[in-house]
């Protein structure tokens, strides 16, 4: 295997100075080559779309074709391809699973991956075959608690999947609907997108999905945010402006415990909300009619000592296309 930070910047160095043609071709001559880094590449490229064009059955046949060549990334991201049904057949969570347990063999990472999963109750399709019940804690807005929904081995899974990929935090603007940074949200986040997410994150995913009787496909990626001291998300509403496929319901996981402040608060229902390493909270953001329900507006109240952890999962009334939140190749830099 070539190194792939040699051929990674050599790549990056040749698309920021404008010289696409060279960067692809250097690539492509890799991995006809069977370079594992420059498939594995490649594939990222046409997940990306730039610089070459966006093409999901390229880019899982490159994973795989990666993943044959010895790269543990591309095969633990060839999985998820599987799982999700992405660039190729209908989702298939069994051959998934047996692709990650190939990788296993000779990769930590995988390895760690199987013994989540093996830890968990789930169907053939990685559904769970149980669940907590939801305890309900209001009516008015609705918003309900469940219980270690989330194992601590898998919030510390979570939790360490993220945190290299955290940066300050966003939001929507009410007025423009662009995202952008703003001083009612102070924390730092990452979205575990299909490229970020592994198989445990699908899992977890489909157990949210479950416990809020919602399919698969109306959850947005899985968000993790970490307040520092200080650090709060002020009074808001996680309705989009202008949405036709709104956020209906939201759900928050605590991820840890050992802070001080950090309450989630709902004032029109008098809650403030801390829950236990693993609980997760529900709550319904739309009326019947499918309106904003002004009643579950909320905040994340200032942490504060110590760090607080949470993963958020919005839920749209209809199927949303994961792959719609489309971000630029890291591989290319903006001028």
């Amino acid at each position: 295997m070539a190194d792939s930070q040699s051929l990674t910047v050599r790549a990056e160095a040749l698309l920021n100075a404008g010289a696409v043609d060279d960067a692809v071709q250097l690539a492509a001559t890799a991995a006809r080559n069977g370079d594992a880094d420059a498939l594995h590449l490649l594939g990222l490229w046409h997940v990306y779309g730039e610089p070459v064009g966006r093409n999901f059955a390229a880019a899982r046949r490159l994973f795989g074709l990666a993943a044959d060549a010895g790269h543990s990334g591309a095969a633990i991201t060839h999985a998820v391809f599987v799982a999700l049904g992405a660039g190729g057949s209908a989702p298939d969570w069994q051959d998934a699973v047996r692709l990650l347990r190939i990788a296993a063999e000779n990769d930590g990472a995988a390895a760690r991956q199987v013994a989540l999963l093996d830890s968990m109750a789930l169907d053939k399709e990685g559904s769970p075959r149980q669940l907590p019940e939801t305890e309900a804690l209001s009516l008015h807005p609705q918003v309900g608690v469940l219980r270690g929904l989330f194992t601590a081995a898998e919030c510390t899974h979570v939790v360490a999947l993220a945190d290299p990929l955290l940066t300050p935090s966003i939001i929507v603007d009410s007025k423009s609907g662009k995202s952008m940074q703003h001083p009612i949200r102070t924390s730092f986040g990452a979205v575990l997108g299909p490229i970020q997410q592994d198989l445990v994150v699908h899992a977890l995913n489909l157990r949210i999905a479950a416990a809020t009787q919602t399919s698969i496909d109306q959850g947005e990626p899985l968000v993790i945010l970490r307040y520092e001291p200080g650090q709060q998300y002020r009074e808001h509403h996680d309705g989009l402006p202008g949405e036709p496929n709104q956020r209906s319901k939201t759900v928050i996981v605590y991820l840890n415990e050992d802070y001080v402040g950090g309450e989630t608060s709902f004032p029109a229902a008098d809650l403030a909300i801390k829950g236990r390493e693993g609980d997760a909270i529900s709550f319904v953001n739309t009326r019947l009619d499918g309106r904003i329900d002004e009643r579950s507006r909320h905040a994340g109240q200032p942490v504060q000592r110590g760090q607080k952890w949470v993963c958020t999962r919005w839920i749209r009334e209809k199927s949303f296309d994961p792959w719609g939140l489309r971000t630029p190749s890291p591989y290319v830099r903006a001028s």
